[in-house]
């Protein structure tokens, strides 16, 4: 018996021993970590720690941990200078309108804001000031609780059910920046679908992958915790009317919003990200990110489908790589992928129709590069729009070679 047990404590001893001398992975282009020696460690540990921080959730869901007319309201700024507050709005039709708008509350009565418009009437109808988005906020509209700046406004109505889309002012045309146009959009974002947070909603394992991949020490996870941000999201409908020169158009999208804040946005943490929105034919409505923020996370994929009844399957895998599409700085063309959520593989190809570009982080810090799609996953064809985020400042990717 004795012999046994120092047999297996030998036997622990030498494997202890090979592992601390296996040398770790090369990061991809020095960014992009991969499952290093302790792997099968750390990724347990996280998993529990994960696991039990959501313990009170599993018990009583987010409506006991959320008071979500609390939750929908402007949140007041932290004390950091890159304290945030943002809100974001998009939707699509099958006929080929687009709509795309967002505006992020910044100290100092700044909001970084934009809004495109596609119509097939009119081409690419885009914010007078882009591709800067700096704003001087409306002080009104922000004291009644709207985020609002420079003829954009959204305006929360009732929790999780219902916004108000507004804008009043002039637009730039794509194809001839020189001239501009008086647009006015009166619309309501409505939902009965649930909404996402992606503290509580987000598949364990997933993340659990994402942070065992990296090198730990005590600074990454005081890091993580000073760069934590709340974000929830939702699919819902956007119906009103679009005016352009006075000629009134209807709008009715299949849309998205999402709601972000935190103690600081610093977009020069962010290496680069690719998010697409996708909605189908059939009514089912996708949302998936790939983010690398290396002081975080290299490599963080998450999303989730809505099912055309209601139903919610968070993406538990997914193998775009990010180190494998426009590394360089170039954004792809197009695009094919593979990712599962409830049980079922889901098989998509990206066709990118139009893109467009802006800068955010006082104009400077990423480049934004917004992308109207057509796509089709597992033979459903269906409408979107991705966003494919660069750092401009970090000297890692020429960002002048895709002309848009």
């Amino acid at each position: 018996m004795y012999m046994d047990i120092l047999a297996g404590l030998l036997v622990i001893f030498l494997s202890f021993v090979y592992i601390q001398n296996k040398k770790e992975p090369k990061a991809i282009f020095g960014v992009y970590y991969q499952p290093g020696k302790w792997y099968f460690i750390k990724y347990p540990v996280f998993l529990l720690l994960v696991v039990l921080r959501r313990v009170k959730y599993y018990i009583v869901g987010k409506d006991g941990m959320f008071d979500i007319k609390e939750l929908e309201k402007c949140q007041p700024l932290s004390s950091h200078p890159l304290a945030f507050d943002a809100v974001f709005f998009h939707g699509a039709a099958q006929n080929g309108i687009f709509l795309c708008g967002g505006t992020e509350r910044r100290k100092d009565g700044v909001i970084n804001g934009l809004l495109y418009i596609l119509h097939p009437k009119y081409g690419l109808l885009k914010s007078e000031k882009l591709p800067n988005t700096k704003l001087q906020a409306d002080s009104d509209g922000l004291q009644k609780g709207e985020w609002s700046a420079e003829g954009i406004n959204f305006t929360p109505v009732e929790p999780m059910r219902r916004w108000n889309i507004e804008f009043k002012g002039k637009m730039r045309l794509h194809n001839d920046p020189d001239r501009l146009v008086q647009v006015e959009i009166s619309a309501k974002w409505t939902s009965d679908l649930p909404w996402i947070s992606f503290d509580l909603d987000l598949p364990a394992k997933m993340l659990a992958r994402s942070i065992s991949r990296e090198p730990w020490s005590r600074e990454k996870f005081e890091i993580m915790k000073e760069a934590h941000q709340t974000h929830y999201e939702q699919m819902g409908d956007l119906e009103g009317t679009l005016k352009i020169d006075g000629e009134e158009l209807p709008l009715k999208l299949d849309s998205f919003r999402d709601h972000s804040f935190g103690f600081k946005r610093d977009w020069t943490l962010m290496h680069r990200y690719i998010f697409h929105m996708f909605y189908l034919e059939n009514q089912t409505r996708i949302t998936l990110g790939v983010i690398c923020q290396p002081c975080t996370a290299s490599h963080l994929e998450m999303g989730y489908v809505v099912q055309a009844n209601g139903r919610v399957d968070v993406i538990e895998s997914c193998d775009l790589l990010l180190w494998q599409h426009g590394e360089t700085g170039k954004p792809s063309d197009e695009l094919s992928f593979t990712f599962t959520a409830g049980d079922v593989i889901y098989e998509c190809k990206v066709q990118y129709d139009l893109t467009v570009s802006h800068f955010v982080g006082n104009n400077e810090v990423v480049k934004m590069y917004e992308r109207f799609l057509t796509c089709e996953i597992n033979g459903v064809k269906g409408k979107g729009i991705s966003e494919w985020n660069y750092n401009n400042l970090s000297g890692k990717f020429n960002l002048n070679q895709y002309v848009c």
